[in-house]
């Protein structure tokens, strides 16, 4: 039964990435770089909105066995409150980024794009209780249709000549559609209740992992906004061109398996079981990761070549660079949910304070000497904190830090042989 679950878990996260991904394959052939580059200039932002919005609270309710709809309630009415004042902000704040980019364009983008703190807001609580109640199957066809509409909604207007529009549409029907298929399939009556003592209880949760999670988001999209800032828009799409390609497999294998493995982790009460399936996951996500790494480093050029009109060729080398950061900080994810299930995410925070304002200082101060230079600073600084994270998690779980660390260097060794032959082909 658990299997199945991972199934579910698997078909919801890769088949809404792939969807995801030959969407904007297809974009990629209907628009410019520079239409993606304006865009993804602005996702130091839009990335923040989900953040922002749950605040770590969900994954406070997906730690308790039985969360209660008063639970839920409670989580909805925050989420819509961070929501809205997220979206008053960024209205307010897109002229002042208009004119820093020197950009004028990016105002009504901007302003358009803060609806998605709402419409991101709306489902959350809804997600959050299929997720507790194991509902995976469920879960998949709702982020299927979701994307599917989505995707569908952006080809028509590139058709149309919309440009850069289209993206944003991408971007705001996603959650729009999601939160529409909720309120038809899932059985959850929204109530009028506001537990604060609840909250306060989740709040202390989640706090430190808003933290973290915000210092993730900003340095992943800290290099499109320093090549729009310092380069043009054009190097910026190529770059947010080149992220999609290596995080599409390996973001949706890790948070697959790292989704289910929390909720079910978390009803595991048998300590030594428990440590037993973070190793056996941990050695699963490397090796799965490493493959995807070590193919895409080794077949760059004609994978691009192949699947992109020819404007596009100098993505290449950004997503090598990207793939060889990939052996790193996924893996830096997955750890994070050894922290969360025994409840010591000011871990998390710590580190990933560290690493992430390591890596924005990087992008900041040595852009002028190639963005290059940046990233395999960024990758360093992260293979650094996978030694940090597994330090702190053998004291967390009484697990030999020899044996996370071989695990990881076993599983990065069995995919050696396959990344050899894709540098050979």
């Amino acid at each position: 039964m658990k299997l199945l679950y991972y199934i579910w878990s698997f078909v919801e996260r890769f088949g809404t990435s792939a969807v995801s991904f030959v969407g904007n394959l297809v974009l990629a052939y209907m628009l410019t770089p520079g239409d993606f580059g304006l865009v993804a200039m602005l996702g130091v932002f839009t990335s923040l909105i989900f953040t922002l919005v749950d605040c770590g609270l969900s994954d406070g309710l997906l730690r308790e066995s039985n969360p209660s709809d008063r639970d839920f309630n409670t989580l909805f009415y925050f989420n819509l409150a961070t929501g809205t004042a997220l979206c008053l902000l960024y209205v307010a704040l897109s002229p002042v980024v208009a004119w820093y980019m020197n950009r004028p364009e990016l105002q009504p983008v901007m302003a358009l794009l803060s609806l998605g703190a709402v419409l991101s807001a709306l489902p959350i609580a809804q997600l959050t209780r299929l997720r507790s109640q194991l509902k995976f199957r469920l879960l998949a066809v709702i982020n299927l249709a979701s994307i599917c509409t989505a995707v569908t909604v952006a080809i028509v207007m590139a058709r149309c000549g919309c440009s850069y529009w289209s993206l944003v549409a991408l971007q705001l029907v996603y959650p729009a559609t999601m939160s529409l298929l909720l309120v038809l399939l899932s059985r959850w009556r929204l109530r009028w209740e506001f537990d604060v003592a609840r909250f306060k209880q989740l709040w202390k949760f989640g706090v430190n992992l808003l933290i973290s999670t915000v210092c993730v988001q900003l340095s992943q999209n800290i290099f499109a906004f320093v090549l729009g800032k310092y380069y043009n828009p054009v190097q910026a799409g190529y770059m947010g061109q080149a992220q999609k390609l290596q995080q599409t497999p390996t973001n949706s294998v890790e948070a697959s398996i790292s989704s289910t493995s929390f909720v079910l982790i978390a009803k595991e009460e048998d300590p030594e079981r428990r440590r037993a399936v973070i190793v056996r996951m941990l050695g699963i996500i490397t090796l799965v990761i490493a493959l995807m790494c070590g193919t895409l480093i080794g077949l760059g050029h004609p994978i691009v070549s192949i699947i992109f009109p020819e404007r596009w060729l100098p993505v290449v080398p950004y997503m090598q660079l990207m793939a060889m950061w990939g052996l790193f900080y996924p893996i830096n994810n997955f750890m994070g949910i050894i922290f969360k299930l025994y409840d010591r995410t000011s871990v998390i925070r710590n580190v990933i304070i560290a690493e992430k304002l390591l890596i924005v200082i990087a992008a900041l101060s040595l852009h002028s000497m190639g963005i290059e230079v940046v990233m395999v600073t960024a990758a360093a600084i992260s293979a650094v904190m996978l030694c940090v994270y597994m330090v702190a998690a053998s004291r967390v779980t009484s697990i030999p830090v020899e044996r996370l660390a071989w695990t990881y260097v076993r599983s990065v060794l069995a995919a050696l042989p396959l990344a050899a032959l894709a540098w050979l082909f």
